[in-house]
């Protein structure tokens, strides 16, 4: 009895210990050295948005059809309201119990923008980063694994507020990334986020269709250990932006940052508005394919896939505009050349199917495009806390996502896809209006000073504080440590 008591002592010491030592190694390719070339790579680059399309295709899906790691990474959040009939049956729930596993999952999401992102300041990065990626695939594997519906609810909240890391991701492009590549880099993570919404779409709808919801969980956790194993082998060891911060410290941050930097509540409204625009049109189009234009099942999923324009269109609009000009321009540009969109789709949309084909098109370019522009804008507000002003950012940005759904659903039932659509042109006027409030060299909260030229670009000037800081100055706040 005693040695059983022993060897499992041993076991909790040792085995965990050695675990944790393996996952704080560094290969030593990886270590940070102040005095080589630190700028992201493409390479890098692409695996950011990959990373991003595996985590990010859930969301899409749970607001209504609402960098590469990033691509597979955001899937868990949109795998699961394609076959919410199949969870049902299988758990032996009601639609409406069923009904809760994105709302839940989405719950977690939005606690993990709040509470996990701020990590990303004060800890090390690739350490937070695999930590974050194991337990999700670990607490994945639970949810393949139960057969119970309450467990499968709990473990799924978890899902959400884990699956947060493609949000770490952008932080690290705009700090890391050469001044005249960082608008382009950065809409090749926000491509590989699109990418991923639109793999968990046809990848949960079709492989249900021919086996168990299983299988598909199943597809997700390998995806999942492949992308650790690759982050384990190529993501650097970035050094802690802030270091000192307390974790109180940090969230108190959050709280300050948009009363303290104009530029940051002026993107992070018109992040709230584009968005609310994006989810509304994307949860009422269903309706509308099915109530007006008798459109069946499939032919209403395929539709899906004229969202697919920003995966090709994101990085060559962000090198031959966002990295031209200054992001007001391109604020300006892109708004403007939606709202002109949602103009034809509102009105063109009550007879004829060009309407939704062409807002989907040209739509959902024009809100990425302005995410890019936006993300550039907030670059260099604090050099020392990126993803505390993330953290504010997507705040908005979610926000302004159940905006759309609720109101947009509403408006909806009451008038139809015109009252809905004009709840759309509402918030893109708005959000021009936003931009036309303050000037592209404003520092206040409101006007003009320093003229309107937009034809320099901000992002390619190395004296802007959006300059990310020098790698002997994030030495001097604290070299890597090597766990024994």
């Amino acid at each position: 009895m005693a040695q059983n008591g022993g060897e499992k002592s041993w076991a909790q010491r040792v085995l965990p210990g050695r675990f944790i030592r393996f996952l704080a190694w560094t290969p030593p390719w990886l270590r940070w050295d102040g005095d080589a070339n630190n700028e992201l790579t493409w390479g890098l680059t692409a695996l950011f948005g990959v990373f991003g399309a595996s985590t990010l295709k859930i969301w899409r899906r749970m607001e209504g059809d609402e960098d590469s790691a990033g691509a597979f990474s955001v899937a868990n959040l949109y795998y699961t309201n394609p076959i919410l009939n199949v969870f049902a049956d299988d758990f032996g729930v009601s639609d409406e119990r069923a009904a809760l596993i994105p709302s839940v999952t989405q719950a977690g999401y939005a606690a993990g923008l709040l509470f996990i992102i701020p990590l990303g300041d004060i800890l090390r990065r690739r350490y937070l980063v695999l930590g974050l990626v194991f337990s999700t695939a670990f607490i994945w594997l639970g949810c393949t694994l139960t057969k119970s519906f309450s467990s499968f609810l709990a473990l799924s909240f978890l899902v959400g507020l884990l699956t947060v890391t493609p949000q770490l991701m952008f932080p690290l492009t705009v700090q890391y990334a050469p001044p005249r590549h960082k608008a382009t880099m950065t809409s090749i993570v926000m491509s590989g986020v699109v990418l991923g919404i639109l793999i968990a779409r046809l990848i949960s709808g079709i492989v249900t269709q021919y086996t168990s919801w299983r299988t598909v969980y199943w597809l997700s956790f390998g995806l999942q250990a492949g992308i650790f194993a690759l982050l384990f082998l190529f993501l650097k060891d970035y050094p802690i932006a802030r270091p000192g911060t307390t974790y109180p410290g940090i969230l108190r941050r959050i709280v300050e940052l948009p009363f303290l930097n104009p530029i940051l509540l002026q993107s992070s409204l018109i992040a709230f508005l584009a968005m609310g625009m994006f989810t509304s049109f994307w949860t009422t189009l269903t309706f509308q394919l099915d109530h007006v234009f008798h459109l069946s099942t499939l032919s209403i999923g395929l539709f899906a896939l004229g969202g697919i324009s920003p995966v090709f269109l994101n990085a060559v609009v962000s090198r031959v505009l966002t990295s031209r000009i200054h992001t007001h321009g391109t604020l300006l540009i892109a708004l403007t050349g939606t709202l002109a969109t949602v103009l034809f789709g509102t009105f063109v949309g009550t007879f004829s199917l060009a309407g939704p084909v062409v807002w989907a098109l040209l739509g959902d370019l024009g809100v990425n495009t302005t995410i890019v522009a936006n993300r550039m804008a907030i670059s260099g507000v604090d050099p020392t806390a990126h993803n505390a002003v993330n953290s504010v950012y997507m705040i908005f940005t979610f926000a302004g996502q159940l905006f759309g759904t609720a109101v947009g659903n509403t408006l909806y039932a009451r008038g139809g896809w015109t009252w809905s659509g004009a709840l759309n042109i509402a918030q893109l006027s708005t959000a021009l209006v936003l931009v036309v409030v303050k000037g592209p060299h404003e520092k206040g909260w409101v006007g003009w000073r320093g003229g309107w030229d937009l034809r320099r670009s901000e992002l390619m000037d190395p004296s802007d504080s959006e300059r990310a800081p020098s790698t002997h100055e994030e030495e001097k706040g604290e070299a890597p440590v090597e766990v024994e």
